[in-house]
């Protein structure tokens, strides 16, 4: 009992760093892009998605290189997931979300990410190229994401210049984020081998659910403040990042098995597609579509500890 106290511990302090480093983390670098004249657009698009998908590419990353597959994979895909049908479900319970149209462009990128990351799979492994390519598709992706909304450098918004001691804190806090996954994967990986559950089974719910936290916050903040292009905007963001460089970097430090994951690829398609649809129909997303991809989620969790090979 004692172990298993740790491990949930571990779990749980590690989440709770990952959070607020995270959050910290996420202001920092809006301030350092600022004072770097960076513009807005760029940092709202680009660095706030990075910012917050900062838990699952630091948890991923570090699962990946201590060989923990299962934890690895099942964080990126369990974030994918969690983020369309547990958050938007969610947030558009609360208050329906309505998008711009750039909202619904963005969201057939996530698709094609996604299906790029099944192509990639088909071999049952991500490989160290597999990583590479994926990593190169979100270059292309920022490429035409700056073409295409960006028509005019935006120059004489810096505020002061960035210092020594800024990049410092960016350090400071990215250190505590390592910090914070490496006791998440420590507790997630002892915990599935002592209830003999897949150390994937625990990458897709706790961990992935704890890591996705940053993402919750804002779009419940969107849909309490009836700004749903923050709730929209963000997931789209960060399930993007998720896809292309989450995995990308983890495949890239070590090959990833994905056999088992092809269940879960499924649900991640049968939530995508109709948020897809509803964008293009309606510019947003309803209390009808939010109440479905809540219920999705309870059938995902029911599956995976009832032991369907997800």
């Amino acid at each position: 009992m004692l172990e298993f106290a740790v491990w949930a511990f571990a779990i749980g302090a590690g989440i709770a760093i990952l959070v607020a480093a995270g959050d910290k983390l996420s202001d920092k670098i809006v301030e350092v892009a600022r004072k770097a004249g960076i513009s807005p657009l760029v940092i709202s698009i680009v660095l706030i998605s990075l910012a917050t998908t900062l838990p699952e590419l630091t948890t991923s990353a570090l699962a990946s290189y201590e060989g923990v597959n299962g934890i690895a994979l099942g964080n990126a895909l369990g974030s994918i997931f969690a983020n369309i049908a547990l958050i938007l479900g969610l947030a558009s319970v609360i208050k329906p979300l309505k998008a711009s149209p750039s909202a619904y462009e963005n969201s057939i990128v996530m698709l094609f990410s996604m299906i790029l990351v099944i192509i990639l799979s088909l071999d049952g492994t991500l490989s160290r190229l597999d990583g590479a390519l994926l990593l190169a598709s979100y270059v292309v992706y920022l490429r035409w994401l700056l073409k295409r909304h960006t028509r005019v450098n935006v120059e004489g918004e810096k505020h002061g210049s960035a210092t020594s001691l800024d990049y410092a804190v960016l350090l400071i806090l990215g250190l505590f984020l390592v910090t914070g996954a490496k006791m998440v994967v420590f507790g997630g990986e002892n915990i599935a081998k002592a209830l003999g559950v897949s150390d994937f089974v625990i990458g897709a719910t706790v961990v992935a659910v704890g890591t996705s936290l940053p993402e919750m916050t804002n779009a419940l903040y969107g849909a309490i403040r009836e700004r749903g292009n923050i709730s929209v905007g963000n997931i789209i963001g960060a399930n993007i990042m998720n896809a292309l460089v989450v995995l990308g970097v983890a495949s890239l430090i070590r090959p990833i098995r994905t056999g088992a994951s092809t269940l879960t690829v499924v649900l991640v398609l049968a939530a995508m597609v109709p948020m897809i649809i509803s964008l293009k129909r309606t510019g947003g997303i309803g209390r009808k579509l939010g109440i479905y991809f809540l219920l999705l989620y309870g059938l995902y969790l029911t599956l995976l500890f009832s032991g369907f090979e997800l």
